[in-house]
C-alpha cells in the first residue's frame, strides 16, 4: 500500500463502508516458530501503530500462530490494536497452544425450603406434601424452583443471606398431586448458600475459530463448532478469592457483553440440592412451567430477591 513516505507492506487490506462510513483495516501475520522466534513483540506493535496511523486506518490487527509477548499485549491494549491467533482443532499447520486461567466454583446450599400459594377453590392449605410430589406436565414444581435457586446462586455469588425468590402464575394453575391434582397462584424457593472459588490455567481449542488476545475470548467461526477446554481437573484448581473483574467469573454480561460469535462458560459444581433436581435439565419441561409464571418474575435482570428471615 502507499503511504506518505513510500510502500508500506501488508498483509491484507479490506475497505468498506460501516453506517456509510468509509473504514479501511490493515491485518499483518507473523508465522514465527516459538522456539527460535519467540513470540510476537511489542516492536511489532510499535511498526503497525505507525502503519496505520500513515494510511489512515481505522482497525488495525496483528494475526499470530506463536501468540504475543506480555509488552506487546500491553502496548496493544493501550493503542487500540487488535491481536489474535487462528484455531482449527487436530490441523497441523496451527502450532498455537492457548492456555488461559479461569474459575471453578463449588456453590454449596444451606437449605433450601419451597413454598405454595394455594388458590382459595383448591382446599390445599392444609395438606402435607412430600417432596417432588407437586408435577406440571411431568415436571417436578420442586425441581423447577431449585433450578431457579441455581440460577440466582451463579450470578449473586458474593450473596451471604437468606434469599426468597416468589414466582406469580398469570392465572390459577392446576398440579398433579397424588390422585386429585391441586391449584396454585404461585411458588417460591427460600434459600441460602456459600461459594467457594478455585482456579487452574487450561488449553483453549476449537473446531474453527479466533483467539482475542486483547478481550481474552474465543469466537467461532459460523459453522458447525466445538469449543474445547483441555485439562480442566477440579481437584488439582488452587483454592482463591473470588476474581476481581466479573468477566473473569463469567457473571455480570452487561459490564463486558459478548461479541457476536464469542463464547464464555462458567463452571459450577452445586452441592446439597435436593433429589430429582436433574429434571429440570430438560429443557422442554423448563418451558413448560416457565410458560405459565408472570414473565417478569424470571427475568434475573429485574427479579428482586428479598433477603428473608420467614422460612414458610
Amino acid at each position: 500500500m502507499q503511504g506518505p513516505d513510500g510502500r508500506l507492506d501488508m498483509d491484507v487490506s479490506v475497505r468498506g463502508q460501516i453506517d456509510g462510513k468509509d473504514y479501511l483495516a490493515v491485518i499483518e501475520c507473523k508465522h514465527f516458530n516459538v522456539k527460535s522466534s519467540g513470540r510476537v513483540g511489542r516492536a511489532y506493535i510499535d511498526a503497525l501503530d505507525s502503519k496505520r496511523f500513515d494510511l489512515g486506518a481505522q482497525v488495525a490487527i496483528i494475526c499470530s500462530d506463536s501468540g504475543f509477548t506480555r509488552g506487546a499485549l500491553s502496548k496493544a491494549k493501550r493503542k487500540g490494536i487488535g491481536l489474535i491467533s487462528i484455531l482449527r482443532k487436530d490441523d497441523d499447520a496451527v502450532k498455537i497452544i492457548i492456555e488461559q486461567e479461569i474459575y471453578l466454583r463449588t456453590i454449596r446450599f444451606k437449605d433450601l425450603q419451597f413454598s405454595y400459594g394455594y388458590d382459595k377453590i383448591s382446599g390445599g392449605s392444609q395438606l402435607s406434601m412430600k417432596h417432588n410430589e407437586l408435577r406440571y406436565k411431568g415436571l417436578s414444581l420442586d425441581a423447577w424452583l431449585a433450578h431457579r435457586a441455581t440460577l440466582v446462586a451463579r450470578m449473586n455469588p458474593d450473596v451471604t443471606e437468606q434469599l426468597r425468590a416468589t414466582f406469580q402464575f398469570v392465572k390459577p394453575i392446576h398440579f398433579d398431586f397424588q390422585e386429585k391434582g391441586i391449584i396454585l397462584k404461585s411458588a417460591a424457593v427460600v434459600f441460602s448458600y456459600e461459594t467457594e472459588w478455585r482456579v487452574q490455567t487450561i488449553q483453549l481449542d476449537a473446531s474453527m475459530g479466533l483467539y482475542d488476545y486483547v478481550r481474552g475470548k474465543m469466537r467461532l467461526a459460523p459453522t458447525k463448532n466445538q469449543y474445547i477446554l483441555k485439562h480442566v481437573a477440579w481437584e488439582e484448581a488452587a483454592p482463591t478469592k473470588p476474581p476481581k473483574s466479573p468477566s473473569s467469573s463469567g457473571i455480570g454480561t452487561q459490564q463486558n457483553p459478548l461479541l457476536p460469535g464469542e463464547i464464555d462458560l462458567v463452571i459450577v459444581w452445586f452441592e446439597n440440592l435436593p433429589p430429582g433436581h436433574e429434571g429440570a435439565l430438560d429443557s422442554k419441561l423448563l418451558l413448560q412451567i416457565e410458560s405459565v409464571v408472570n414473565q417478569e418474575d424470571l427475568d434475573l435482570d429485574q427479579m428482586i430477591i428479598h433477603r428473608s428471615n420467614d422460612t414458610k
